[in-house]
């Protein structure tokens, strides 16, 4: 099945007074060889969390089980990656920073921690600046949906005097980065 956002339904009425016009709800079609197999209306704004419902809804309508799932970047997100391999369904669909992240220019930004050195035996980063940035902990994150992230906490021990800090970090306290290994290599299958 192919999975497509169709323009989203706005409200009629300028609710704010500012006058712009907010989604009321964001329509999904799927498609198997160009003829529409289903569609879900949903009033949560983002394609991510319209993904497995719309998946599981149009699959339960036709009674039926789909050996792959095809969807633009919009949809790729931890949860919709771990939702298809679970339910052993092959996912074509591109993470949503993809296009981003393969560009020269952002492989250049030498404060972005995704371009800092990793030592995964270590459990560390090294700063631009040659400073490690060591494992803290380990926490657990619940987005909106319930689904559970696990990611691991690295933070700077002391960027006093570092003379690109404001480069850095715009927090008062030290650099902190987050790393989820399964969102990683999710993204580099």
């Amino acid at each position: 099945m192919f999975l497509k956002d169709v323009e989203e339904i706005t409200c009629k009425e300028d609710a704010m007074l500012n006058g712009q016009l907010k989604p009321g709800y964001n329509i999904q079609v799927g498609t198997e060889n160009n003829f529409v197999v289903g569609y879900d209306v949903f009033p949560n704004p983002t394609n991510t969390r319209t993904f497995i419902p719309h998946l599981e809804n149009v699959q339960n309508r036709l009674e039926c089980k789909f050996k792959t799932g095809i969807a633009d970047a919009d949809y790729g997100s931890e949860e919709n990656y771990d939702y298809l391999e679970e339910k052993e369904i092959i996912g074509i669909v591109k993470y949503s920073t993809y296009e981003k992240e393969i560009k020269r220019s952002f492989k250049k930004k030498t404060f972005n921690a995704d371009n800092w050195k990793y030592d995964a035996e270590q459990k560390e980063y090294t700063s631009p600046c040659g400073n490690p940035v060591p494992y803290k902990r380990t926490v657990t994150k619940k987005n909106q949906s319930g689904y559970e992230q696990i990611v691991d906490v690295y933070q700077c021990e002391n960027c006093e005097g570092y003379p690109f800090r404001e480069l850095c970090t715009k927090s008062e306290y030290e650099r902190m980065i987050q790393r989820n290994e399964n969102w990683i290599s999710q993204k580099t299958i």
